[in-house]
């Protein structure tokens, strides 16, 4: 094979675990996002509009992870649906007169494992990096 188009493979080999890392940053970005955020409470069913106390909710997302033409993935954040829960905590001065109040529909342990395996990938990818790196310098000597 003309060293032209091994470079060419190593190139796009490169792109594609460069395109991992970005994804896992976004991946353990949001779940880092959404852990921090699990706790913010609204009054159900208020809005700015209607005049009564208003506390936006927190609304937490997750992240769509597909595969790009040529290699790669692409990694794009999207709302969780639904967004909150309505849970009783009377003791919350954002309760309604049933003492509901909405909290973000983020499971923690979920999260937490999101970001340990946004971890893994980050670390995988960098592994690939550091392997291609070595094999490129390998390949200029020849």
């Amino acid at each position: 094979m003309p060293l032209f188009q091994r470079k060419n493979i190593m190139f796009k080999a490169i792109q594609t675990s460069v395109s991992g890392l970005l994804a896992s940053t976004v991946r353990f970005n949001t779940a880092a996002n959404n852990i921090v955020n699990a706790h913010v409470k609204s009054t159900p069913g208020a809005s700015a509009s209607s005049g009564g106390a208003f506390n936006a909710s927190y609304s937490p997302q997750h992240v769509a992870q597909s595969t790009t033409i040529g290699g790669g993935v692409r990694a794009a954040v999207v709302p969780v649906s639904p967004a909150s829960l309505t849970v009783f905590d009377p003791t919350s001065p954002l309760s309604n007169a049933q003492g509901l109040v909405n909290t973000p529909n983020v499971s923690l342990p979920a999260e937490i494992s999101e970001l340990t395996r946004a971890s893994q990938a980050y670390k995988a990818n960098a592994k690939v990096l550091k392997t291609l790196d070595d094999t490129f310098k390998t390949l200029l000597k020849i």
